[in-house]
């Protein structure tokens, strides 16, 4: 990715932190700024939007669930 496309970002960090961070990226074997865009990409996973799998019509279209403790004989 070019650096131009991308957008800086200072944060502070404890001392701990800061170590512990140069200590990880090393394990790894990358930079801290590319730990860190890993971890906080993995970290922000969460909040992207997702298109709704085309399969996911059919469930919905379904009239109605049938009661889960016929497949486990009464048991939960």
């Amino acid at each position: 990715m070019a650096l131009s496309r991308k957008k800086a970002t200072t944060i502070a960090l404890d001392p701990a932190d800061d170590r512990l961070l140069t200590r990880a990226a090393r394990e790894r074997g990358v930079s801290r700024a590319e730990f860190i865009r890993r971890q906080l990409s993995l970290a922000l996973e969460q909040y992207r939007r997702h298109p709704m799998p085309r399969s996911a019509a059919v469930v919905r279209s379904l009239p109605q669930r049938g009661d889960e403790g016929e497949l486990f004989g009464g048991r939960r």
